[in-house]
């Protein structure tokens, strides 16, 4: 048997990968769908950010949900909070890095919102600052992280909902993340409106 291209043999532990996911985050993806719906049949909104590569996770994800995944449907009230650079910037400039997210839920969340942050390794102390900040105005929480129980998962509460990915690089947590926010949004939709006709 001849042996796998090196291309092909990463591909095959993508793959590998995504599959080794589906039973460990099928139920907290199911959580997080409830938490989302709760927030949304009560006309609040959802806040989302992430960090280095996460960050274009986030805005797949809040397209996906303003916009539409697999139908034409109405759109859903997502903020991603991570794409302003200007804000952002102005912030960080102040000596303030830890607080970019912070100081953005402070000006808009409400409660009954849902803080949705998503992190490679966890350990971010900007959404640390951001989950801590939303626990004080009572906005939910669900975290999708990498490959670590780092510092977020310190500050994680019971009625929040930890989606933690186990993967061992950052490629795989960047597609696991990506993974994961298809399920989420497929799940929301299907909710919300029912199947794909």
């Amino acid at each position: 048997m001849s042996e796998l291209s090196p291309i092909t043999d990463y591909l095959c532990n993508a793959v590998d990968s995504a599959a080794n996911n589906i039973e460990c985050i099928s139920n907290s993806l199911a959580r997080a769908s409830e938490l989302v719906m709760t927030s949304l049949l009560n006309d609040k909104k959802l806040i989302i950010c992430g960090n280095g590569y996460s960050a274009p996770i986030a805005s797949i994800l809040t397209t996906s949900l303003m916009h539409q995944q697999d139908f034409e449907r109405p759109s859903l009230p997502a903020i991603n909070i991570s794409i302003d650079a200007t804000t952002i910037s102005a912030i960080a400039k102040d000596g303030n890095y830890h607080n970019v997210y912070a100081k953005q839920i402070r000006a808009i969340g409400q409660e009954g919102d849902t803080l949705i942050v998503l992190s490679i390794d966890g350990n971010c102390s900007n959404i640390v600052q951001a989950i801590q900040t939303a626990h004080e105005k009572d906005i939910q929480i669900i975290s999708l992280c990498g490959f670590s129980r780092g510092n977020m998962s310190a500050v994680i509460q019971p009625q929040d909902v930890e989606v933690l990915l186990e993967t061992k690089s950052i490629a795989r947590a960047m597609e696991a993340q990506l993974f994961a926010v298809n399920a989420l949004c497929h799940q929301i939709e299907c909710q919300l409106f029912g199947a794909p006709h």
